[in-house]
């Protein structure tokens, strides 16, 4: 009889002829039961992230990696158990949909190894949380090319301006993947110019992929609808203020509104500062939220915060004050502050009030050459709501047809 590890001679009936051996074999298992690579393609960045989580998850029995949609906590997960060097621990992805039920699932079972990916952390006992933050700069651009090269071999996007696209999609790799792959039917500067209205062609996801990874907008609103009401109408409202959230202006536009916004943030909805901030695409998803429901109480109930301000204030609030001025042009108590700002030109609106933002977006669309239906399902409203859109875009333009819009748009 031999050592099924190492092959010497056994002196009694067993499979391994020391408790080295032992270990060596179990570990050797352990690494041969799944693959190296848990995906096709190419595992971009995230070295120091792949080495914190993997120390974390050697030294703790519970470790839950947070972060905002689409930032890529799935992936990582997957990458730092398939190059485990111990054996493979219970992976729970998307708890967030049942958070109560998963965290009474690891207490139930103490001597589980967990890693967990989550909007928010579990709070369960011995639980380390770890915030998984946007790519590096030099890291998105590095995906962004990966994976247009991935669809065509021969994508050579130009630096500065694949610089911008990646800043605009917030460096979050999923919006960059969806937005790489465009590269088969657009070109670099195409994607740029629709980043406006991303949600409507940022759904091109692989087929196998779950929903929330096909499309950025579902990414999003599967945790949005997670919220209670009062945190959703809170960050429909926090949408406005792109310069940030402090906790005056916050509790004055919402009740309770900075506690409400500490709890956005623990959901991976607001990002961490001085003054709590929005990703841009979480930002566009909840203003776009904010037309469909209560958008002129929150305009009036804006004005009259920001119009109330005291100077000390009003210096602090400065990139908020001349957001609403160009949003809102025609109120006279922002017409100071907007003519003062010297930065108000950054925020391209066109000629249109902020009231029919909504009506610009429509116009670009179908200056794009997409149908109403088509439309309806970007902007995930009715059909009968854009063709009155499309109907109101006539009339507030002074044309009769759907080309003269799209020659508006194109001019704007």
């Amino acid at each position: 009889m031999t050592c099924d590890e190492c092959g010497a001679p056994l002196a009694a009936p067993a499979k391994y002829c020391s408790g080295a051996c032992r270990q060596r074999a179990y570990r050797r298992r352990a690494r041969e039961a799944s693959p190296r690579s848990p995906r096709l393609d190419t595992f971009v960045g995230r070295h120091a992230e792949l080495a914190d989580l993997t120390r974390l998850l050697a030294r703790h029995r519970i470790v839950t990696v947070v972060g905002p949609p689409g930032v890529g906590k799935s992936r990582l997960v997957q990458e730092a158990v398939a190059h485990r060097r111990h054996p493979a621990p219970l992976v729970l992805d998307g708890c967030e949909h049942a958070l109560d039920d998963f965290a009474e699932l690891v207490q139930r079972h103490p001597a589980r190894r967990v890693v967990a990916t989550s909007h928010r952390a579990l709070d369960v006992p011995g639980e380390q949380v770890y915030r998984l933050e946007p790519l590096q700069p030099h890291e998105a651009t590095r995906l962004f090319c990966d994976r247009a090269t991935a669809v065509d071999s021969e994508f050579d996007g130009d630096p500065d301006l694949l610089d911008v696209v990646c800043e605009r999609l917030d460096r979050l790799p999923l919006a960059l993947e969806l937005a790489a792959r465009l590269v088969r039917v657009l070109t670099a500067e195409e994607i740029a110019a629709r980043l406006g209205t991303r949600f409507a062609v940022l759904t091109g996801g692989p087929r196998d992929a779950p929903a929330h990874h096909r499309s950025l907008h579902a990414a999003i609103d599967r945790g949005y609808v997670l919220l209670t009401e009062v945190e959703r109408a809170a960050l429909r409202a926090f949408s406005l203020l792109p310069g940030g959230i402090g906790e005056e202006v916050a509790d004055a536009l919402v009740p309770h509104g900075w506690e409400i916004a500490k709890s956005l943030n623990a959901r991976s909805f607001l990002e961490s500062g001085e003054r709590f901030t929005m990703l841009e695409s979480v930002r566009l998803f909840a203003f776009d939220a904010l037309l469909q429901h209560d958008s002129i109480a929150v305009r009036d109930r804006l004005l009259d915060v920001l119009a109330a301000l005291p100077e000390p204030l009003r210096a602090v609030e400065a990139g908020n004050i001349r957001y609403a001025a160009k949003l809102m042009p025609d109120d006279e108590r922002l017409v100071a502050a907007h003519d003062e700002g010297g930065e108000a030109e950054e925020i391209a609106l066109g000629p249109l009030s902020w009231r029919e933002e909504r009506l610009l977006k429509i116009a670009a669309m179908v200056a794009e050459g997409l149908t109403n239906r088509q439309i309806a399902d970007g902007l995930h409203v009715s059909l009968r709501t854009v063709e009155a859109d499309v109907r109101d875009l006539k009339t507030v333009l002074g044309v009769r047809s759907r080309a003269q819009i799209a020659a508006w748009a194109t001019r704007a």
